[in-house]
């Protein structure tokens, strides 16, 4: 059995669909009875619980093979994947893979950067059989982002000046994860997973206009305008922790284009046109 934690984000839901299409079974880490009312529905098994409760930790391992690990983005997490380290040690976990982010590095000027940096050491370091798997920008966030702009100004905000950035659809990330999931050749390495083009955010404003039918314009924003934005939305430590990543992005961080997704999966992963396409209702008016 396969355990999923984050199993609510866009990429932990994209895991869990791709391990349920291959008739693995599935565990699925939750916080809230409601969450885990909808997962059981879908044939999931779901445990309720604290991530950053020890307790919690050792119950939700026990009969698991592998653990997928996404941890939300809060001041908590790297004391929480230390512990989820220590614990799948302990339960004798054949396979940790740890979702992090590109420009992970425990030197980095961006907290969560950081905090994926020594993550990602503690869990090289604990003795558990661990693959990697860094993601970028996730194209999921474009409606968070950019839909209300859009669609009551014709805008784009975003701190990212004329930063290139290879957006990359959580789907793909879930199906990534499910083959690295599967086989233990995938232990003990390490994957950046991008989307197949890095493009300017003009150039995706541009996407927006063709596929609208619409002018669509990009403005860069301050840091402190974005932050004061996201504040409306997340904790003042987590907002912090965007901004910074955002200015990651901006000083050319996402700027790269890997070959992961066709090379583990076989397919191409999905451009940014085809999925505004696909989604194009969430940026027009009702």
């Amino acid at each position: 059995m396969i355990l999923v934690t984050g199993a609510t984000s866009a990429v932990g839901k994209a895991v869990i669909k791709e391990l349920l299409a291959r008739k693995v079974s599935v565990r699925a880490f939750v916080r809230k009875p409601v969450d885990a009312a909808k997962l059981q529905a879908q044939g999931v098994e779901a445990f309720l619980g604290d991530m950053t409760k020890k307790v919690s930790v050792a119950q939700a391992l026990q009969g698991i093979e592998s653990v997928y690990l996404i941890t939300p983005v809060a001041e908590h997490l790297l004391e929480t994947e230390v512990l989820w380290a220590q614990e799948s040690k302990k339960a004798s976990i054949r396979h940790l893979v740890k979702q992090s982010e590109i420009g992970a590095d425990p030197q980095s000027l961006s907290p969560l950067l950081q905090y994926h940096g020594k993550a990602e050491d503690a869990i090289r370091a604990s003795g558990v059989p661990y693959t990697i798997l860094r993601t970028l920008f996730l194209m999921q966030n474009f409606e968070l982002m950019y839909a209300r702009p859009i669609i009551t100004q014709g805008m784009m905000y975003a701190p990212l000046a004329d930063a290139r950035m290879s957006y990359v659809d959580a789907r793909d990330i879930g199906v990534v994860a499910a083959h690295l999931l599967g086989e233990e050749k995938y232990q003990y390495k390490e994957y950046d997973v991008t989307g197949p083009e890095a493009i300017t955010c003009t150039q995706l404003a541009e996407i927006f206009s063709s596929l609208l039918h619409t002018p669509v314009c990009y403005a860069t924003i301050s840091d402190e305008e974005a932050e004061k934005a996201l504040l409306g939305l997340y904790s003042p430590w987590t907002a912090h922790a965007v901004v910074t990543l955002l200015q990651f992005y901006r000083q050319g961080g996402g700027d790269l284009v890997t070959p992961v997704v066709d090379e583990v999966t076989g397919h191409k992963p999905c451009t940014a046109a085809a999925f505004i396409s696909e989604h194009i209702q969430s940026f027009q008016t009702a």
